[in-house]
């Protein structure tokens, strides 16, 4: 499966277009006038509200809850803030993000690989774009989620830049990219 945002920065938000093999599924935006972040994301076609992340206070840490339209929290932390390790317990399942060199990133559910994501480099004018390749029976909504805290938490910085150049993390990484790994179709 593949996924992409469009991110489009306007003067006091971000909103996302969310398209899965081709198709705009989802949409995402962030609430305005808040002191932490809380970003919604909702299912194109009907425009239920899937869910809500918020920012949490948090120093040299990346702390966010992930609220679900059934109101469960799921919680998502810093294992290593620069190694950019973060992990989401989730029922039994335990999710891990690793941050690699550049500017990828790939979701572990259980010590195996359900998905990867790239930023683009450059950026003009709109906002930043991620192009994720996941397992056709994973969690996307959440896998969704996970990119969009990754980007508000590092990537809040440009607004009102007409071109953004990311050269990505060239500091140490939990775990390295695997660049063999296939998703499950």
């Amino acid at each position: 499966m593949e996924i992409d945002i469009n991110q489009k920065k306007i003067s006091i938000g971000d909103k996302y277009q969310i398209f899965i093999d081709g198709q705009q599924t989802h949409f995402a935006s962030t609430k305005l006038f808040r002191l932490l972040a809380e970003i919604n994301l909702f299912e194109n076609s009907s425009g239920q509200l899937k869910y809500t992340i918020k920012k949490n206070w948090a120093f040299f840490s990346t702390s966010y809850d992930i609220t679900g339209w059934d109101n469960n929290i799921i919680e998502f932390r810093t294992k290593s803030f620069w190694k950019r390790h973060y992990f989401c317990q989730v029922e039994q399942d335990l999710f891990e993000i690793f941050g690699h060199r550049g500017r990828k990133y790939s979701v572990y559910k259980n010590e195996k690989q359900v998905a990867w994501w790239d930023k683009k480099a450059v950026a003009w004018f709109n906002g930043n774009n991620y192009k994720i390749t996941a397992d056709k029976d994973c969690n996307y909504e959440l896998i969704i989620s996970f990119c969009l805290i990754i980007d508000n938490a590092f990537s809040n910085e440009n607004n009102g830049s007409t071109l953004t150049i990311d050269v990505g993390n060239i500091g140490p990484q939990a775990k390295k990219f695997d660049p063999s790994w296939q998703p499950k179709y």
